[in-house]
């Protein structure tokens, strides 16, 4: 007999570099284990309405939901937990509880520190990874982008230009420095630039002299509007668990027919650098899994390169994709 699916929201609600956890209260479901608050959808309810309605039933607080992060899927036994979590705003009101005994706003270091709900954990993860890396790029943005400028790529150009006719409208998705953008823009290509940290897009729109949006991957909600999706070095701090998300709301930018390139970081595994930073690493193997899975794209070209960067050799996957019609 097939499990009964929930489907639950999660709100993610940062404050001042801080999360916000919830404790079930006695008697709940999963009493003493910490959460991200939220609930079960309704019939015809989107999530949207149902994280604002459930963070105003128990909390009595406002709130505007932004971003979708991602799921985790957990099999609690008697049924299986689908957790959908958003970023939300708290506009408004102070927190009362209803289902919860305690809530804290956690330090990144701090949520190790209480025990979380088993469909929680894997959100729990991916917004540490994602908190610290974008942690180090904002203490860390000028001397990034002046470091980064100045890398040599242009190898990597043609085979991904060569597909694309004179003029055409890239999406530089992860811009950092502006270094690839500029370059495109310099060729003739119409190129709009998004960046994920608000600092490193300043200093990029400065570098090419032109605007840079401030966008995460997850944010990403175009249709149907480029040629092209240059994601050179980009997509390799998204958690693996968003990877497909992200995939498909790259898919759903690009035209019929458009192309795409990604680079990772080759690995077996995921690592994390003593700089605190994730990395979503893939081999070529790997990636064309992902690919092959998703089904929104066929493989032009894939593989694999080592570069000297920082004094050392890094071997790299890249993909040339180009999206299903």
């Amino acid at each position: 007999m097939t499990k009964k699916t929930v489907e639950v929201t999660a709100a993610v609600i940062v404050k001042d570099g801080k999360v916000l956890a919830a404790r079930r209260g006695s008697g709940k479901h999963l009493e003493g284990y910490w959460e991200f608050p939220g609930g079960k959808l309704e019939n015809d309810e989107t999530p949207e309405e149902c994280l604002e309605r459930e963070l105003t039933e128990e909390f009595s607080i406002s709130s505007r939901v932004g971003a979708y992060i991602g799921e985790s899927v957990y099999d609690y036994g008697e049924k299986v937990v689908r957790l959908l979590a958003y970023e939300v705003e708290h506009t408004a009101g102070s927190f009362e509880l209803v289902d919860h005994d305690e809530v804290r706003w956690l330090e990144i270091d701090q949520l190790g520190d209480v025990e979380w709900a088993p469909a929680d954990i894997p959100l729990v993860e991916d917004y540490e990874a994602r908190a610290r890396a974008i942690g180090y790029y904002l203490t860390n943005a000028i001397e990034y982008c002046e470091e980064t400028s100045q890398f040599e790529v242009g190898h990597l150009y043609p085979p991904f230009l060569k597909h694309l006719t004179p003029g055409a409208h890239i999406l530089d998705l992860g811009c950092g420095s502006g270094r690839d953008s500029k370059a495109f823009r310099e060729m003739g290509f119409e190129v709009t630039s998004v960046d994920g940290v608000a600092e490193i897009a300043s200093w990029a729109s400065k570098f090419m002299g032109h605007p840079v949006a401030v966008k995460s991957f997850q944010q990403i909600d175009y249709r149907e509007e480029f040629d092209g999706v240059w994601a050179s070095a980009s997509l390799l701090h998204c958690p693996r668990a968003q990877i497909h998300d992200v995939m498909s709301r790259i898919a759903k930018a690009l035209k019929p027919d458009g192309l795409a390139y990604l680079s990772f970081k080759w690995g077996e595994d995921d690592t994390v650098d003593e700089l605190g930073r994730h990395f979503t690493n893939y081999t070529t193997r790997t990636l064309r899994g992902v690919i092959e899975k998703l089904e929104l794209f066929s493989v032009l070209d894939l593989w694999s390169e080592s570069v000297v960067l920082r004094g050392s050799e890094q071997k790299w996957t890249n993909a040339l994709l180009r999206r299903v019609a």
